[in-house]
């Protein structure tokens, strides 16, 4: 449905990969997830601050469960954007993930097609069953 808000929530993920003997931390953001909101642009916008303020990331929440009682430290930032920027902490750990407000302005739906036919595995084509 267009013209509905939605609270995004994009989250941080940290892979490591090692290349000539050397790490290195390989970040990226994805979405993890949409929320529809009935009403307006405002009830969206305290959808999106209740969420930057309750939201554990994975990475975080998956050690919490060893510590009960443990809350993780947090810092909220508001860009000049409007989305808000947010530092989750615990013991060692970090994360970081944004909440943002859209409006949904256009959606489409999938449209599944033909399949291709499958190439012929190396050994068909060698012996000239194949397609060159």
């Amino acid at each position: 449905m267009t013209g509905s808000w939605y609270v995004v929530l994009e989250e941080e993920t940290k892979n490591y990969a090692s290349v000539d003997g050397h790490g290195y931390d390989l970040y990226r953001w994805h979405l993890a997830r949409t929320t529809e909101v009935e009403g307006t642009r405002e009830a969206a916008g305290a959808a999106a601050r209740s969420l930057a303020d309750s939201h554990v990331p994975d990475s975080i929440g998956r050690f919490l469960y060893l510590y009960p009682g443990a809350r993780p430290g947090r810092q909220v930032y508001r860009m000049p954007d409007g989305t808000l920027l947010v530092r989750v902490t615990h013991r060692y750990d970090e994360s970081r993930f944004r909440v943002s407000v859209g409006e949904l302005v256009a959606a489409q739906e999938e449209v599944g097609g033909e399949r291709l036919p499958e190439a012929p595995s190396g050994l068909k084509r060698l012996f000239g069953r194949g397609r060159p």
